[in-house]
């Protein structure tokens, strides 16, 4: 910003004029004057009207000394630290973020100040007193009178002692000055004592907040001044301007100045003082007038004729306005903007300076244009140091319709904003850097504009030597600037550094580039060493050939022996982008150099190692084979191909060295011996059988010709032979030129995944292998993966290997699986097994166990021991399955190893290699089995359940348990309410799948939580429950009891039918009886997934033959209760039998089982006559209405019955009708009048109460006196209630 004048392009803030405050200018208080010692808190500062302020909050800024530090003389100190404080802020400063708040205070002279003129004094020297107050007084009113003129505000700061402000005289004495001196009654009087460096802070703020006011309005007359000025001249017309003619020669006497002109210096400024005033908005409208105007005027050459002084005063002017412009863009946070406004200014101004005959073909344009990019890139630098965020490059997530709706279509806002379509970089405001560099490719413009101007000088003289800007030009060292602007955007860019590091190295090599035209070779090589090998490694073609053309100039003029061999080797490999005729030039500079010159030093060779994927040669390395024996040849053929755009047929290379990889594997030397004739296309060159030696030193050497003409090719055959294990791999091969006194080795390693030295400019090509002998010679391509390894192995061993079991396997069986390994090798081997158990599909775990070792999936490193030739080793593999049936698959690994000798230590065989991996092979092999072993259930399960009511009498049914509605009892926790009755004949057997018998060693109920066993059984998971035996009839808990099972009615001992032998067709039938309440303990009733049983059978079991066999665990649930849902029923009961003429018992329960309804029932009686098998007296109600029978509740109807005829007669009936659910009305057929049809509700006899899940009823067992497996079958009847009638006994 130093080519333009501060005061054009600095912040403007409201000034402040600051007199008294000279060093030296205080004195001390009079001797003998009282002392008082006053707190840092009591610091104050007076106005004219005596009152005390309070601090305020401390400014942002710093003092250079102590706050609280007071010196001998504390008004000396005091004044020092004034000045620090108020001159914190920087003259001339072009960005101010605090410029809203700020004063620019510039210290004067002008005034001394009085001696302490408010310091007390005695009786005797009042009158002294009131002299020096009425002479301060009028000297501030002389002052007063002065700046009142000027429109000034003037503002007095009294220094006094801290004793002084506690005078009760002070506000007497403060009032008489403010008066005399005619001071204002707001901000023109203040009064301040040494204080701490914060309440100091505190008292400059506060002053500089009460002057803003009168500031601004001293601004505001002068604008208003300005602008009447301003109206009174009008704008000129932009036609008859244009019309006017150019004047060719100036007068060298200024013109007065057109009306045109001061309108831009009244825009100008109105611009400075709304500056002034922080009126931003009202600046940059200004700015703008302003500069409109100013493109207006450049647009005539008859008002601003170019090259003259004020037209360079109005350029000046143009780009300074502009820079405001920018700034105040910047301020607001508009970028975009921001870079508008300057890019505008750069192309009208551009436009213009062609008309002026200053265009792009100038020094003078590019100068012009280089320093606005500068000022630029200073001001955008200024104010990311001030704390500006530069804006991103991406859209901003805040934008509507930004966002995708997911259709693959665009938002429907989406189309119409054109931020959404993306971004235009050249409207996108960068980094300082970015700038930095565009002022800096200008320079460089400038400097070829110079020297083109130059040339011409040289042709034609006087052309431009009397030119003043040519003059100044030649002063400017351009090599300088232009190094400083791209060192600093270097700076820069890495500095902002997002996914432009390219851009960076690219400055670097800029810079590297001016270096080089200044002659500054050193500094030229430093860069280019740096930047070389990220465009070597990224394959940067054009770039590096640029680098090393100027990295060989540079080593040429420094005279580097060294470096230009090494320079001119890496631009004659392939891959350089330069024509045949400059590698024929450099390829004489190298063979010139190898004569002429002598290495600078003699320690050894000179190794240059060419770039990564630009060698001398494309060399391949091919094994014909992938895996050889040991002792057995491997046949390899190293191919090197001369590049087909260069003859390295000169180049002096005496021979050629293969290294294979391994400390003793001996290198191979292909010596140069020149032939008779010239080298052909192709040349095979044999290198015989390589063995691997023990001597370090051992070679193998050949001769033949090394002389590669254009595009040869050289076939380096031979076949390679290892006594052990290993991978072949050829390390590297080196070609040795030598010439004089020069000794270069140029070596190229081969990629340890056999990658080949093709050009990375070149399509991938397919490995050939050379399959003929002599001419005309024949290639073959090689499909295979790492050709350039081959690996030496062991002989394989042989083993049989076989697995022995009784297939199927059970669920909950250790399942035994017999691995046998046979040795059919003549050698000793060591055996290792591993098995891999597979993940079921159900996502169950089974486990194995091998050799003490248990897991659910891996079982490494089980010894098998060392097994003879022609020997057998075996071992037991245990698996234990769970979840659903189905194929468990195993993975066996054999792994065997030549088995160690005494002396050597002996460790398992390793996993062998494969034919990828880096390290050689060893003795070792594996072999994979795999082996699925079906697995089914051991056991299959049928259960049946059947379905009884309760009653509340109780008897074989059990007693009910219904409660009358109102009875609170039936909600509390644990409260058991016995509806139904469910018997569960469970059938077992063998498995269908099953091919053995199974022995039953015992068979358990086992009870599981209800809170997880309802979940558990409904969703089939009971085998991750944990069970528990329980005696029966102790259930606490769940709607399900049970109340006896079948198998605590077997005798413990020898009555037993456990251990039990249950053959593939045998059945076993176990009975248990469960109560069932069908509502929970939050009254909700049953669902469709029914009630789930307390607990299962735990079954104790194992093959039958296996008596020494371990005992398997396996666990059955019982299917979920359903019993069938009921409205009302009638339920009669009757004793077994009765006796002729003896009255017996009847009773009728009637329960309403429904949860919400109420019935309304009519019970009638209907006598049997005795030729249908009637024949018995009823004494009880004959038809009556029983009370309303509320939900879940019951009433019982008793009646004595006196049979009169013997055998099995059938009681009277009993009918039931439910008034409240009524199907309809229908009419009468004898009187032809409606009556209503009431629900019949079905009556059963309780001894043949029995249904399935759906209602139906079922065949019931009547078991006999004997058998409980014998008697009858007997189907359920709904016709009546029958009894068998004895007679009487004695």
């Amino acid at each position: 910003m130093n080519s333009y004048p501060n005061e054009l392009l600095a912040q403007h803030v409201p000034l402040m004029y600051v007199a008294g405050l000279t060093e030296g200018s205080s004195s001390s208080p009079a001797p003998g004057s009282p002392t008082v010692s006053t707190s840092p808190s009591e610091a104050t500062r007076r106005s004219s009207s005596g009152s005390i302020s309070q601090p305020s909050a401390p400014v942002e800024v710093a003092a250079n000394t102590s706050g609280d530090a007071i010196a001998s003389d504390p008004f000396a100190d005091l004044i020092s630290r004034l000045r620090t404080v108020l001159t914190y802020r920087k003259k001339g400063a072009v960005w101010d973020p605090l410029r809203a708040r700020a004063f620019q205070v510039i210290l004067v002279d002008k005034l001394p100040a009085a001696a302490n003129p408010l310091e007390g004094r005695d009786d005797s020297l009042k009158e002294e007193e009131r002299r020096r107050d009425a002479e301060l007084a009028t000297e501030i009113s002389n002052r007063k009178k002065a700046t009142g003129e000027r429109g000034i505000k003037l503002t007095v700061v009294l220094l006094a002692s801290r004793q002084m402000l506690d005078d009760p005289s002070l506000d007497s004495r403060l009032s008489f000055i403010r008066r005399q001196g005619g001071l204002d009654s707001r901000a023109a009087l203040f009064v301040l004592s040494p204080v701490s460096q914060t309440e100091l802070n505190d008292f400059v703020k506060s002053l500089q907040s009460a002057l803003r006011e009168p500031a601004m309005e001293y601004y505001a007359a002068h604008s208003k001044r300005v602008r009447k000025k301003r109206n009174r001249h009008s704008h000129a017309n932009s036609a008859s301007i244009s019309g006017m003619p150019a004047v060719p020669n100036p007068s060298p006497a200024p013109r007065p100045l057109r009306s045109i002109g001061w309108q831009v210096r009244y825009d100008y400024k109105l611009a400075i003082f709304a500056e002034f005033r922080m009126e931003e908005e009202v600046t940059r409208k200004h700015y703008e007038d302003c500069w409109t105007s100013l493109v207006e005027m450049f647009g005539s050459t008859a008002i601003l004729p170019p090259r003259t002084k004020r037209w360079a005063e109005a350029k000046v002017l143009a780009d300074c306005v502009a820079i405001k412009l920018t700034k105040l863009f910047l301020y607001h946070n508009e970028p975009h903007l921001a870079l508008a406004t300057f890019n505008r200014h750069i192309q009208k101004f551009s436009e213009l300076s062609r008309g002026w005959g200053i265009g792009e073909e100038t020094f003078e344009f590019w100068s012009w244009q280089a320093r606005q990019y500068r000022i630029l890139a200073e001001l955008l630098e200024l104010a990311v140091r001030a704390g500006y965020k530069l804006p991103t490059s991406t859209i901003p997530p805040g934008v509507p319709g930004t966002r995708p709706t997911g259709t693959g279509s665009p938002a429907p806002n989406q189309q119409n904003d054109p931020r959404a379509l993306g971004m235009n970089p050249s409207q996108a405001l960068q980094h300082p850097g970015y700038f930095y560099y565009l002022s800096a490719t200008c320079t460089l413009q400038r400097y070829e504009r110079f020297i083109t101007a130059v040339q011409q000088e040289e042709r034609q003289p006087g052309s431009l030597s009397q030119s003043p800007g040519f003059v100044n030009e030649k002063k400017v060292d351009h090599h300088n600037v232009i190094i400083e602007l791209f060192t600093k955007a270097y700076e820069l860019f890495k500095r902002f550094r997002s996914g432009q590091s390219r851009q960076t190295f690219y400055i670097a090599y800029r810079i590297a580039e001016t270096y080089h035209a200044a002659g500054n070779y050193e500094s030229a090589i430093r860069f280019f060493e740096r930047i070389a090998k990220t465009y070597r490694r990224e394959h940067w073609g054009s770039m590096l050939r640029s680098i090393l053309l100027m990295w060989y100039d540079c080593a040429r003029r420094l005279n580097d022996v060294e470096l230009t061999v090494r320079l001119l080797f890496e631009l004659l490999a392939p891959g350089i982008a330069i024509s045949s005729d400059e590698r024929s030039a450099y390829q004489g500079d190298l063979d010139a150099i190898l004569k002429n010159s002598s290495p600078p030093s003699n320690e050894g060779p000179l190794v240059i190692e060419l770039p990564e994927g630009r060698p001398l040669f494309d060399a391949t390395v091919v094994f014909w084979r992938a895996e050889v024996s040991i002792g057995e040849p491997a046949p390899f053929q190293i191919t090197a191909v001369a590049p087909d755009d260069i003859s390295l047929s000169c180049l002096p290379i005496t021979a050629v060295r293969i290294q294979f990889e391994g400390e003793k594997s001996p290198p191979v030397i292909i010596e140069h011996v020149e032939g008779d004739t010239e080298p052909t296309g192709v040349q095979r060159v044999v290198v015989g059988q390589i063995t691997m030696q023990s001597e370090k030193d051992a070679e193998e050497r050949v001769n033949a010709d090394l002389r590669w003409p254009l595009g040869a090719t050289k076939v380096f055959c031979g076949t390679f032979v290892s006594s052990s294990g290993v991978a072949l791999k050829v390390k590297y091969i080196t070609f040795v030129v030598k010439q004089g006194s020069w000794d270069i080795e140029i070596p190229y390693e081969f990629d340890a995944d056999g990658a080949t030295g093709i050009l990375p400019d070149k399509p991938a090509k397919t490995k050939q292998w050379l399959a003929s002998s002599a001419g005309p010679y024949k290639f073959i391509p090689v499909h295979r993966t790492a050709t350039s390894v081959c690996i030496v192995r062991p002989k394989p061993h042989s083993l049989h290997v076989e697995f022995q079991h009784s297939a199927p396997a059970y669920l909950d069986e250790q399942y035994p699986l017999l691995i046998k390994i046979s040795n059919l090798d003549e050698r000793e081997l060591d055996t290792v097994v591993d098995v891999l158990l597979h993940p079921a599909e159900d996502e169950s775990v089974n486990k194995i166990s091998f050799a003490e070792q248990e897991s659910t999936g891996l079982i490494k490193g089980v010894q098998f021991g060392t097994i003879a030739p022609g020997g057998i080793a075996s071992k037991t593999l245990y698996i234990s399955s769970s979840g659903f049936h189905g194929n468990r698959v195993l993975d066996v690994s054999i792994r065997t190893r030549l088995h160690a000798s005494e002396d050597e230590p002996s460790t398992p065989p390793p996993v062998p290699e494969s034919p990828t991996t880096s390290g050689p092979p060893s003795d070792s092999c594996e072999l994979l089995r795999t082996i699925a072993i079906p697995v089914v259930r051991p056991f299959e399960c049928l259960s049946q359940a059947t379905y009884h009511r309760t009653t509340a009498s109780g008897g074989s049914r059990g007693r009910s348990s219904f409660k009358e509605i109102l009875d609170l009892t039936q909600f509390e926790s644990g409260e058991f309410d016995v509806k139904y009755e469910a018997m569960v004949v469970t059938e077992l057997g063998v498995g269908k799948d099953g091919r053995c018998g199974l022995e039953i060693g015992e068979i358990d109920w086992v009870e599981v939580k209800v809170g997880s066993f309802t979940e558990a059984v409904l969703n089939k998971e009971i085998d991750d429950l944990t069970l528990r035996c329980i005696p029966i009839g102790e259930q606490t808990d769940g709607q399900a009891r049970l109340v006896s099972s079948s198998l605590n009615d077997l005798a413990p001992d020898e009555d037993s039918d456990f251990p039990l032998a249950l053959d593939l067709n045998d059945k076993y039938a176990v009975i248990h009886r469960f109560h069932i309440d069908t509502e929970d303990d939050v009254g909700q009733s049953i669902d469709e997934r029914g009630v789930a049983c307390p607990g299962g059978l735990l079954i104790t079991w194992r093959r039958i033959g296996t008596t020494d066999g371990p005992w398997s665990t396996s666990r059955l649930s019982f299917p979920a209760l359903r019993p069938p849902a009921d409205t009302v029923i009638g339920i009669v009961s009757v004793p077994p039998s009765a006796t002729l003429h003896r009255p017996f018992p009847v009773k009728l329960t009637i329960q309403n089982r429904q949860s919400t309804r109420s019935a309304d029932l009519i019970l009638s009686t209907e006598s049997t006559p005795a030729a249908e098998g009637g024949g018995f007296i009823l004494a009880g109600p004959k038809q009556c209405r029983l009370p309303t029978l509320l939900p879940n509740s019951s009433v019982e109807v008793k009646f004595n019955v006196v049979p009169m005829v013997c055998g099995v007669g059938k009681l009277p009936g009993f009918k039931l009708l439910d008034r409240r659910g009524a199907t309809g009305e229908e009419p009468s057929s004898s009187t032809g009048e409606e009556t209503i049809k009431f629900e019949s509700v079905q009556v059963v006899d309780e001894r043949l109460d029995a249904r399935d899940e759906e209602g139906a009823d079922l065949l019931l067992y009547v078991p006999g006196a004997v058998n409980p497996a014998g008697g009858r079958k007997l189907e359920a009847r709904r016709e009546g209630v029958s009894i068998l009638v004895l007679p009487y006994s004695t």
